[in-house]
């Protein structure tokens, strides 16, 4: 005997009980699970983004705090540092929550290649081309097994004149000799990376290329899931004009297996629509660079050229060194200040420097 499938609400007194096929049934218990899926893949880069800002406001208070009501006793020192590595902590769990769950993430959709795949093609993308996120991925594994994640704190360089700058006036740093003398610290993630490794500035860099890969798998199944919401509504309207006075507690039904209820609803749905209108963007703590300014790629590229650490980088247009490292995370470089760069290093396209002795310097004076 062939069995029954029905639209109908699972409420008390009398209701509407419409017939559909199987293969509708099936649509809607497909449908309802890629929207579950979704949820819980935007519901986790939320809890990773939820983390990265109560680190950001936590950071800027101390910042805040050191500024105003400066503390020197030991207990505020390690009160501070246990804050910091605590949130920390719980960045870098979220961090490796997301990359390992977000491959488990939509099996029941047939894509070619598979969305374990397209997920896994990302992270390495993020893996081989972030330093910070490399260094982030094995401090993650450092701090499960062996140690905490931050091994002090400082005052960074106020030069700047920016009178936001109070922001980050406090560094919290992961010691680089602390870290090689773990043999399991793959040493070449510490590779390029200053002594003190400023942890906060590495863990924006890895939340921004985190929220591009999520953008990015966002995109490969948006039409999957508006397909299968699409789905939804329509069983929903169907119901609703074939008479129903509502379709609270809606459910695809197959008669005589009420374990087998697909619920057709959507206010849950509307949580992941909110979150991604919310999250349509990666995180971004810097301006947005114009088409004058280079590319990290063209800095990168040409430090490279020129065989300089970051550090002799940064000494060759008299700029602390975090400063070029922010710039090769993404922070927009001024235009002049990159052909300074290029002029320092003999690799600008149309012009070079001349040295001059100071006999000319007479001479010229003299004439």
């Amino acid at each position: 005997m062939n069995a029954r499938y029905l639209l109908e609400q699972r409420v008390l007194g009398p209701r509407l009980q419409m017939d559909i096929n199987e293969e509708r049934y099936n649509e809607l218990a497909h449908a309802r699970e890629v929207l579950s899926d979704a949820l819980d893949f935007e519901q986790r880069y939320e809890l990773l983004l939820g983390n990265f800002i109560s680190l950001e406001l936590d950071f800027t208070e101390i910042c805040l705090r050191a500024m105003i009501e400066p503390q020197y006793r030991y207990p505020e020192i390690a009160e501070t540092l246990r804050r910091a590595n605590r949130h920390i902590v719980n960045v870098l769990t979220a961090m490796r929550g997301y990359a390992d769950q977000v491959q488990q993430d939509f099996k029941c959709l047939d894509l070619k290649p598979k969305f374990s795949l397209i997920a896994k093609k990302e992270l390495v993308r993020i893996f081989e081309s972030s330093p910070d996120y490399r260094f982030m991925c094995a401090l993650r594994n450092h701090v499960q097994h062996k140690a905490t994640a931050l091994h002090g704190f400082e005052e960074a360089d106020a030069k700047s004149g920016d009178p936001n700058g109070w922001v980050e006036t406090i560094k919290f740093y992961a010691s680089k000799v602390s870290l090689s003398a773990d043999r399991d610290f793959k040493s070449r993630v510490l590779d390029d990376l200053p002594e003190k490794i400023d942890v906060r500035r590495c863990a924006r860099e890895s939340v921004q290329e985190l929220g591009r890969a999520h953008l990015a798998l966002r995109s490969a199944i948006s039409e999957h899931v508006a397909r299968a919401r699409s789905t939804i509504e329509l069983a929903i309207r169907d119901y609703t004009e074939g008479g129903a006075d509502s379709a609270i507690a809606l459910c695809a039904r197959r008669v005589g297996d009420p374990d087998a209820d697909v619920p057709v609803l959507l206010d849950w749905d509307d949580v992941r629509l909110q979150l991604v209108e919310k999250n349509r963007r990666p995180p971004r703590l810097w301006p947005s660079r114009t088409h004058r300014e280079p590319g990290t790629e063209q800095i990168v590229s040409l430090r490279k050229e020129a065989q300089h650490s970051l550090a002799q980088a940064a000494a060759a247009v008299f700029i602390p060194e975090k400063r070029w490292q922010e710039y090769e995370s993404g922070l927009p470089m001024p235009e002049g200040l990159f052909h300074f760069y290029q002029l320092q290093v003999g690799r600008h396209p149309t012009h070079q420097l001349q040295p001059s002795s100071s006999a000319d310097d007479e001479s010229k004076l003299t004439d």
